[in-house]
This record gives structure tokens, sequence and C-alpha cells, in this order.
């Protein structure tokens, strides 16, 4: 029976097409979608880091970039016993986050900007600058991917180029790499000179470095400083939360790839359908020389699966080499597809279901029936 399936797939090989065709829009469809909700959740799970805790200012909680901490609150949370010590003084990184509109080469795009000091480098350890150095004042320091979410060719940002922003030149300093977090799509840019340009007497928040000191102890100096107004949160919990804030979008990008995947399987089960239809007296001609009804199902079933693991290898095969180059940028965040271990297992599960699906109702239709009616139709 399986010379005969095979026989059937050749035979017919526009039919063979229209079916791979139809199957492949699914399977790519459902992978774009799990690509999608998975590279967004790696992408700020790695961003976050255990060791680090956000202090923000109160009510602020789910936005750094509309957070406001009062500057004095800098020198306070030096004094913070138990963080970590570069040259004995504590890693206390003071930022701004700057969401903006930035042209480069006459392209303009949207550029996350963050305000930071020489600290942040120990208070980031995933942070690696790969050529030159950090900023100095009139200088900025570009994340390996930021070319990528302003729009601009591969390379266009390089060591020693100056960009224009609010009317002031700024020399690129260093690209720096921090593989699958958010920062890598980020303008890094001398503290003080972020100050001047968006005229703020406040900066966005202090992320300060754990060592023998422990959360509750961050928690406790924020309710206790009262005078500051400041909420403590793990780096960790805050991008677990501007994940949340996604979720939405994670479930329209799931109902879209459903609702066409839907239309392209109905698709293919009509095809599928009229394909069973024109051979059902070929069909009752192999039950009258001593074929089962169950064993001819099965070569049905057999086509499809064929069909369906054909298209699902070329999908996982595409999907495998080009959505690590494709990138999404959703206001501050900024993450590529990615395709999982578990993507693979769903996908294969569901062609084999898809399978069945297709060839049930036509199967049926064609087996049914009283073998002396089919043979006269």
């Amino acid at each position: 029976m399986f010379s005969y399936t095979l026989m059937n797939l050749i035979k017919s090989p526009m039919r063979s097409f229209q079916l791979v065709i139809s199957t492949f829009l699914v399977f790519m469809l459902i992978l774009a979608a799990a690509s999608f909700q998975e590279g967004m959740q790696k992408s700020l799970s790695i961003s976050g880091d255990t060791k680090n805790v956000i202090l923000l200012g109160s009510g602020s909680e789910e936005s750094l970039e509309r957070s406001e901490v009062s500057n004095k609150a800098i020198l306070a949370a030096q004094t913070i016993p138990g963080l970590k010590k570069v040259f004995g003084r504590s890693v206390v990184s003071p930022e701004i986050h700057f969401n903006t509109l930035l042209k480069v080469d006459g392209i303009e795009n949207e550029a996350m900007i963050r305000g930071v000091q020489q600290v942040a480098i120990s208070t980031y350890p995933s942070i690696e600058i790969s050529s030159g150095r950090f900023p100095n004042s009139g200088e900025i320091m570009v994340g390996r991917l930021t070319w990528k979410r302003l729009g601009l060719k591969e390379n266009s940002l390089k060591v020693g180029q100056q960009i224009s922003y609010e009317d002031q030149l700024f020399r690129i300093s260093g690209i720096f790499a921090a593989p699958g977090t958010v920062m890598e799509s980020e303008i890094w840019m001398n503290l003080n000179d972020l100050t001047a340009i968006t005229q703020r007497d406040s900066i966005s928040s202090i992320t300060v470095r754990l060592d023998s000191a422990e959360f509750d102890d961050i928690d406790l100096f924020a309710k206790q400083r009262l005078d500051l107004q400041l909420t403590a949160i793990r780096e960790t919990d805050y991008y677990k939360q501007v994940s949340s804030f996604y979720e939405p979008i994670q479930v329209m990008a799931w109902i879209t790839a459903l609702l066409i995947s839907a239309g392209a399987l109905f698709g293919g089960l009509n095809t599928f359908y009229a394909a069973i239809e024109s051979r059902s007296k070929e069909l009752a001609t192999l039950q009258a020389i001593g074929y089962s009804r169950l064993k001819l199902f099965l070569s049905l079933y057999g086509e499809s699966l064929l069909i369906h693991t054909f298209s699902l290898l070329l999908a996982i095969s595409i999907a495998a080499l080009t959505f690590p180059l494709l990138h999404v940028s959703f206001g501050t965040t900024f993450f590529s597809l990615a395709i999982s271990q578990w993507q693979i297992v769903m996908t294969s599960g569901l062609a084999i279901i898809m399978a069945l699906a297709v060839t049930i109702l036509p199967g049926w239709h064609c087996l049914h029936p009283p073998l002396n009616s089919m043979l006269k139709n």
C-alpha cells in the first residue's frame, strides 16, 4: 500500500503542490506567532539580573521612562550596606531612560537613549564593549543592533562617526554587545549630557547591585526614606511586568495566525476532498478486489501525512534560517524572533493531527457508502 500511496502523490503533482503550499503557510504562520512570543519572553528574561535592584519613583513601577527620582537619592543609595563595591565605591547606577525619535542619514526612527555614568559597566555584567570605549561628555555608545532599530544599513554606525541629536553633534565612542538583552539596541549617553538635553532636574531610576545585601534590605531602605518617594523592584520582576504589558499583542498575534491558518486549512481540506472524490471509483474497485476500508483509509492518511511532513520540514528549515535575522521593536522592547525545541515538537504534533483532520471527512464520504452504489456511480 505504501507504493500505491506514493504513486498517488506523484501522478497528480499540481494537486500535491497545492496541498504542500497551503499546509506550509499554516505551519509558517504558527511558527511565526510562537517565535514572536518566545523571542519577546526570552529577551526580557535575559535582560533582568537577579543581583540588580531598581529604585524608581513611587507609582511608576511599570515604566522607567515615566519614573522620576530626586538626585539626592543617589548619595542616599550609596550608603546602603551590602552593595557590591568597585574600587571602594558602591555600585549605584543613576540613569535616565528616554524614548525619542532620532534622525540619522535622513532616516527618522524610534530610539531608546539611556543616560548613564561609568559605573553602569559594573552594574550590568552582560555589557561588553566590542570596540571603542565608554562615552565621555559629547559622545555616545551604541548597541550592536542599534542600526536595525534605526532602520539603517549594517555597519552604518561606526566608531568616530558623528550623529546629530537636538541640534548637537555627538561622536560615537564605542559599540557594545549584551547578547539577547534589550540593551543591544540602545544608545548610551553621558548622564549629564542627557540631563541637559531633556532639561530635567531629576533622573529616571537608580540601579544597585547586591553583594551581601538582599532585596529586603533595599526595599526597607525605600520604605524608610519617605522623603525620597522611592519604590524598590527586582530587575527580573520589572521585566516580567514589561512582558505582561505586551501580552495583548502576543494574544493578537496568535489570533491572527490561527484565523489565517484556519482559512488555509479549509482550503487544504477542500483540495483534499476534491482529490479523494475524483478517486471514488478507484477506491471502490480496490475494495472489490479485496482491500479493506481500513487499509484504504490508512493509505489516504499516509498521503496526507507525507504532504504535511514535507511542508513542516520546509517551514522549520526556512524559519530556522530567517527568523533569527528578523527583529521586532515595540516601544522600549527590541528582540529577535526565536525558534525553540518546544515549537518544533508542537508543530510536529499539529502536523499529525492536521493530516488526520483533512482525511476523516473525505475518507468517510468515499469509503462508507455500500460498495455496489459506489461502483454504479
